[in-house]
């Protein structure tokens, strides 16, 4: 992460760099996020976001390249819903974007959600789709509902190991091996609903039904203009994936739940772009339980040290104790609302 003292220097190498003036007015850190940090930069030329990205040995996604290139591309065929990209400096890790001056989003109608699907439409149609051949996989990208399944099971080895060193370790602890037993009643169900409805679970996804997601797709990551446009920010994990996943995520988000009301007008209406929309439609439904199980991991990863240590290096001042428990809450929530698809 770039030094304080050292952000004025390379901001001015990103405002050159996007043939803007160099002249800062003022710079303020506005966000402290898991992974990155942003500032609110006024020069005389407009006010703009920079975007200092977190990096570890332990961790190797770029972050900023993926977001970079990402916005590079949506900025052709979705930039009413992106801020543009201005430059980037990889040596330093740090990005220069336009700040989008909207409000955080806590309630989500039918408005919101048909905004996102034109979104990913726009990302996903052809021939603009083929412009994006270079874009990398998503985080964590999976192509047959086998990888799917395993993407989680690990999530879930990985939280078995946690060690007890508090009293919120312990509640986790019970919780985790509560959430084991209704996993292994997910899986029995997924082999269940891939028999009927003709899937192999080890068959990788075609190319042509894979999508450009946007990943960690949701209004957590979106503002609301005073015009009430929407524009959707933080793509750190985006690329391609599977379209299902994308689904079963933007149902399954903690952080601004969206409604499951919406769960088939969403779906059809972004899969209605590719030529085995049924067949999708039914890995959705199949997937949509594994990632509310996944998120309810997700939503644990506090108790994972390296985890722990990337929120606290962002923040040094955090409440663990308390953040422990509010995401153990979280957790509990959403594993009980998980019902199982049966057709």
């Amino acid at each position: 992460m770039i030094k304080v003292q050292e952000l004025d220097e390379k901001t001015r190498l990103l405002l050159e760099r996007a043939g803007l003036s160099t002249t800062i007015i003022s710079i303020r850190n506005i966000s402290n996020g898991g992974n990155n940090r942003t500032y609110k930069l006024e020069t005389v030329d407009g006010i703009f976001a920079v975007k200092s990205y977190f990096r570890q040995k332990s961790d190797h996604r770029d972050r900023l390249a993926t977001e970079y290139a990402f916005l590079s591309y949506a900025k052709k065929v979705a930039s009413v819903y992106v801020p543009i990209p201005y430059s980037k400096s990889d040596e330093d890790g740090i990005a220069l974007y336009e700040f989008i001056d909207g409000s955080p989003i806590t309630n989500v109608s039918e408005y919101e959600v048909m905004e996102a699907c034109q979104f990913f439409k726009n990302l996903n149609q052809l021939p603009q789709k083929n412009d994006a051949i270079h874009l990398s996989n998503a985080s964590e990208a999976c192509f047959s509902i086998r990888d799917h399944l395993d993407l989680v099971a690990k999530r879930i080895v990985m939280l078995q190991k946690i060690k007890s060193a508090c009293e919120e370790d312990n509640a986790a602890k019970s919780f985790i091996e509560k959430m084991s037993k209704q996993w292994q009643l997910i899986l029995d169900k997924v082999n269940d609903l891939s028999v009927l409805y003709d899937i192999d679970t080890e068959h990788l996804l075609e190319y042509s039904n894979r999508c450009i997601s946007p990943s960690d797709f949701g209004f957590h990551n979106a503002l609301k203009m005073p015009d009430s446009r929407i524009k959707f920010i933080d793509f750190e994990y985006a690329g391609w994936d599977d379209p299902a996943k994308l689904i079963a995520d933007f149902f399954s988000q903690l952080a601004v739940p969206v409604s499951k009301i919406f769960f088939d007008s969403f779906s059809l209406e972004t899969l209605s772009l590719f030529d085995q929309a049924d067949k999708l439609l039914a890995r959705a439904k199949i997937l949509y339980p594994v990632y509310q199980i996944k998120w309810c991991c997700i939503a644990l990863n506090i108790f994972i040290p390296d985890h722990l240590a990337r929120r606290q290096f962002a923040n040094p001042a955090l409440d663990v104790a308390a953040l422990k428990k509010s995401q153990l809450l979280k957790a509990e929530s959403l594993l009980k609302s998980i019902k199982l698809f049966t057709q």
